[in-house]
């Protein structure tokens, strides 16, 4: 387990840091309706997709394998949001939102590598994303390794 965690913090070094988001509830909100309501709208249409983790999900294909997933609860509203970008086997994170509560981010990676089979880390990360990373990689079904592409993303893929 030691040597686990000696080589997972390697890995967090390789990535770059990105300047942290705001944590204030009301303006990640704002920003969720924002991509929800203008952002994503004014490039494809969204479509529902299924329900998890109580909420609707809402995806939006961009085209060129470019997607945005929403959750969404049962008054329309987004409660959080991820756009991926195609990449090698798989697809990258590029921007993540998510209000408090209801489950755990990292649920929304464990889906989105079911979905797709393979998650690439951005190549730069906020202390949050840092954190994302982290706990997924301690998750007993999903195997997170450091790549050489570009930037160094992390891979997750599920075990």
């Amino acid at each position: 387990m030691k040597l686990i965690i000696e080589n997972w913090r390697r890995y967090l070094d390789e990535v770059e840091d990105f300047p942290d988001i705001t944590d204030d509830q009301s303006e990640i909100q704002k920003s969720l309706n924002y991509f929800y309501n203008e952002h994503a709208p004014s490039m494809a249409k969204g479509e529902k997709i299924g329900q998890e983790f109580g909420h609707d999900v809402v995806r939006f294909d961009i085209g060129g394998g470019e997607l945005f997933y929403f959750l969404v609860d049962s008054e329309n509203i987004p409660k959080a949001y991820i756009a991926l970008n195609p990449l090698e086997d798989g697809i990258q994170v590029g921007n993540v939102r998510k209000t408090r509560g209801g489950f755990r981010i990292t649920d929304l990676y464990r889906w989105v590598i079911e979905q797709h089979g393979v998650l690439y880390s951005d190549t730069k990360q906020t202390t949050a994303g840092r954190k994302i990373w982290s706990k997924l990689g301690s998750l007993d079904d999903v195997e997170v390794t450091q790549t050489e592409l570009p930037g160094n993303p992390l891979k997750a893929v599920k075990k």
